[in-house]
């Protein structure tokens, strides 16, 4: 059974401290879930990105035009540069992020005013709403919808933007997955390979996996999936999801050339990693996790530090095994004294 909630979204024109949705601008609704807090109401999160693509702006054509030219620079052929994959891929790269957009939406018959977006675009919004309003169903009854409150919004030149958000409840299993040659073959240890896969290959899935995901997911897993990479990648990585995983939380990160979050995006995406799902296990605290990555950068340490923090709440730790990658025995040794090496699963493919 699915949840369905239709929720009317009122856009103003223009207020005192924030403008309206114009026909030229578009808006995104990420993936989130819910919980239910300390004072039993569902903490329910709305992350959305307001942007317009100006695909015939002159400076865009010109930039995407600089952006195809720095691929071939890295690998890509001149032939790859021009599909209509890499330049769809590239076109969310150049998309104007529109700051102080204010969205407004009625839910359960009260007008709910969201965050203003900020300079990338983004806004994150938690609206409280009582318990009652929705059921939780457990991963293992749900069926391929089931489980999830549907946005569904509505602007005044009658386009509807769409989005979900997981109704997660108090106890269960929960997966939190890397998604880089974890479950998506990616090569980010060749960066030529990387560019090509990011942007000009058709995404592939990492062998046995999709099957591995399904298997949990009827055994009653939620899942988080996690990546160090751009929320710019989303919607392609949204198809990819949709054919060969179960549906989850996605949690990317911030990147915008003209502030400050270019040097975050370029610092350590073990911190972004570590905060990220300490927050997912803090929202779930009576949760057990599966934690999967790979060994091709630093999930292995990351998944340390999240067990040196949450001891009782991880039920495995599962490393991938990249080809090329530090597999150096020396390297586990360190981890396994802090995380018990029986919490551990290495290997090539789940079957294995």
């Amino acid at each position: 059974m699915k949840i369905l909630v239709i929720i009317s979204l009122t856009w103003l024109l223009a207020s005192c401290s924030g403008s309206g949705i114009k026909k030229d601008e578009t808006v995104v609704f990420f993936p989130t879930s819910a919980h239910l807090n300390t004072n039993g109401n569902w903490s329910l999160p709305i992350h959305h990105w307001v942007l317009e693509k100006e695909e015939n702006d002159l400076s865009r054509i010109f930039a995407k035009k600089a952006l195809s030219e720095m691929l071939e620079g890295l690998g890509v052929s001149e032939k790859q540069s021009k599909t209509p994959r890499t330049q769809e891929r590239l076109m969310w790269f150049l998309v104007d992020n529109k700051r102080n957009k204010q969205v407004n939406i009625f839910l359960n018959n009260k007008l709910e005013q969201l965050n203003q977006t900020t300079a990338n675009g983004h806004a994150n919004t938690t609206l409280l709403i009582a318990k009652s309003a929705f059921k939780p169903i457990p991963a293992k009854n749900m069926k391929k919808e089931g489980g999830w409150v549907s946005i569904k919004a509505q602007d005044k030149y009658n386009r509807d933007f769409s989005g979900e958000v997981q109704l997660i409840p108090e106890t269960g299993l929960s997966v939190i997955s890397d998604i880089d040659d974890t479950i998506k073959i990616s090569e980010v240890l060749n960066k030529k390979a990387l560019i090509k896969n990011i942007f000009a290959k058709p995404y592939k899935a990492t062998s046995g996996f999709p099957a591995y995901y399904q298997q949990l997911q009827q055994q009653g897993a939620y899942f988080h999936y996690v990546s160090a990479s751009p929320w710019q990648l989303y919607p392609s990585l949204q198809a990819f999801m949709q054919i060969h995983y179960p549906k989850g939380t996605i949690s990317l990160r911030n990147f915008r050339i003209k502030d400050s979050s270019l040097i975050k995006f370029l610092g350590s995406s073990q911190d972004y990693k570590i905060k990220t799902i300490s927050n997912i296990i803090k929202r779930y605290p009576k949760h057990q996790f599966i934690l999967i990555g790979d060994s091709g950068e630093h999930d292995p340490e990351v998944y340390t530090e999240i067990y040196r923090q949450f001891p009782n709440n991880i039920q495995s730790i599962q490393i991938r095994v990249v080809e090329g990658s530090d597999m150096n025995i020396e390297r586990f040794n360190k981890l396994f004294k802090v995380a018990p090496k029986a919490l551990w699963k290495i290997f090539s493919a789940p079957e294995n």
